[in-house]
């Protein structure tokens, strides 16, 4: 039987790592694609490639892909690494634009975009977002996944391949630290950083209410996602339980 193959970008930071580690444990091959790596752990079904998206020699690349993975996102503000708005934007979506060249040129299977909830604004939704709602959102961030959400639609036309927009949600999980291009951490890895130091845990006076996903539990979500024929876009990919943030940081001081 043949082993089913995935290519990773992103695959040195948070989420991507995840994805990685998540593939190769239920017996996939995976391609990681990243500029650097620090904490990969070494797995005989993984292979890195430090490469910049936007100037690599894809040729050096597998051709034969069951699933490619766009994970790769600059998520600090722009303000922070001295880029302007245009640049951050125009930075993120080329390296969208190079990898569907690649895709375009060797079609994989399936065709994974990662995006996210903070596509919509605060005004988007009263009661909570269902998927009727239209995201709003005017960040830079928000403003780079929309546009990267209609460049993949665009693409998802040609009928290529089977194509899904996954927005993901609140997330948290091993591994997560503070990177150049993410440069601000979850609460909860914010909140065990407090908790081992003994310090008190600062939940916001409005206690939101929030959906956390467990990163290592992308891989099988996302592989049973491109397992049905029916393609799905965009898909809000989160948990179905939801918390107070005092309900999250009660349960991370107890511990």
């Amino acid at each position: 039987m043949k082993t089913p193959r995935a290519l990773v970008t992103g695959a040195g930071g948070f989420v991507g790592q995840a994805l990685c580690q998540g593939f190769a444990r239920r017996g996939w091959e995976v391609i990681a694609l990243d500029r650097h790596f620090v904490d990969l752990p070494k797995d005989p079904r993984i292979t890195r490639f430090e490469v910049d998206l936007c100037s690599t020699e894809w040729t050096r690349l597998p051709e034969e892909l069951d699933l490619i993975i766009h994970a790769a996102w600059v998520t600090t503000d722009p303000m922070s690494l001295g880029m302007s708005r245009g640049d951050y934007i125009t930075q993120n979506v080329l390296a969208l634009a190079a990898v569907l060249g690649f895709a375009t040129r060797t079609p994989p299977d399936s065709f994974v975009f990662l995006s996210s909830s903070g596509v919509f604004s605060a005004n988007d939704a009263i009661e909570g977002l269902t998927d009727q709602h239209r995201p709003t959102g005017s960040s830079p961030y928000a403003e780079g996944k929309l546009k990267s959400e209609g460049l993949v639609a665009s693409w998802a036309s040609e009928g290529l391949s089977r194509t899904y927009v996954v927005r993901l949600g609140h997330l948290f999980g091993v591994g997560e630290v503070v990177r150049p291009t993410r440069q601000v951490v979850s609460l909860v890895a914010r909140w065990m950083s407090e908790a081992r130091k003994g310090s008190s845990l600062e939940v916001r006076a409005d206690d939101p209410l929030r959906d956390w996903t467990y990163t290592e539990d992308l891989a099988p979500a996302i592989e049973r996602l491109t397992a049905d024929r029916v393609e799905q876009s965009p898909v809000h990919l989160s948990s179905p339980q939801t918390l107070r943030d005092s309900e999250v940081a009660s349960l991370i001081a107890s511990e």
